[in-house]
């Protein structure tokens, strides 16, 4: 079962061995609070890779640090989820940086040492695939890219799903406001208007859309399932999914 420790912005979960959370409040265009989260993934041999990044802080890097472990990859998920690369990337210079087609145009002071689909899929090689597969959903509006973490049965992206209200993301008793409380039961896997919003929001090439959807479905067991924006669905990942994408079926 996750433990939770709240600090005063970042708020973290350790879900296991593996696998620690840090979130923190977000508030979609000054209206929705949706909150964000990174997830560090610590490797067998210690590794930890960092997939969309948050600010870094204090609190946060002191997380990083008891986690025991080198900083080897920094990976941005999609072309939304970037916005502190830079900073991750200077603290830990010499750790893998991975983005997503797209996201050189927008960090032309960095170097990428991988470009998910610019890279060929056929012959790229970031280190971390023993333990991490990772599906680029090139059809998708936001180029995201899906990670699963073989060991925990764990799939971690960032806009691909909702689970709202995001409450594993704000302090303990947090009032979200009226209009929230009315658009949350709205936003999560299993409703319509969640189908809706990934078919006409989410996806911009339903073919594309489809395979790669397919593909996560039949190939990785999905336990648990952490979103970037709400809270983490711990067991029956592979079936939110699929409802949320049943359109693809």
């Amino acid at each position: 079962m996750a433990s939770s420790a709240q600090t005063s912005a970042v708020r973290t979960q350790k879900l296991d061995s593996s696998i620690t959370l840090f979130s923190r409040p977000f508030t979609r265009s000054g209206v929705l609070p949706i909150g964000i989260r990174m997830t560090a993934v610590v490797l067998r041999n210690k590794d930890v890779a960092l997939i969309s990044p948050t600010p870094l802080d204090s609190e946060t890097e002191s997380g990083i640090a008891a986690l025991g472990g080198q900083v080897k990859y920094i990976i941005a998920p999609n072309v939304v989820h970037h916005l502190s690369i830079e900073d991750w990337k200077k603290r830990y210079p010499s750790a893998k940086l991975i983005g997503v087609k797209g996201l050189v145009e927008k960090h032309p002071d960095v170097t990428f040492d991988g470009v998910i689909g610019v890279d060929d899929p056929k012959t790229a090689r970031y280190g971390f695939e023993d333990e991490i597969e990772y599906r680029h959903f090139s059809g998708s509006a936001n180029q995201d890219t899906a990670y699963y973490h073989k060991d925990t049965e764990t799939m971690i992206a960032a806009d691909l799903m909702f689970n709202l209200p995001p409450t594993q993301q704000y302090p303990p008793g947090f009032k979200f406001g009226f209009l929230a409380t009315r658009i949350y039961p709205y936003l999560n896997p299993f409703t319509a208007t969640h189908r809706f919003f990934t078919k006409h929001a989410l996806s911009k090439d339903a073919k594309q859309t489809t395979e790669d959807v397919r593909f996560v479905a039949e190939n990785w067991k999905v336990k648990r399932y952490v979103p970037s924006h709400g809270d983490v669905i711990e067991d029956g990942g592979d079936k939110a999914f699929r409802a949320a994408w049943a359109w693809c079926f």
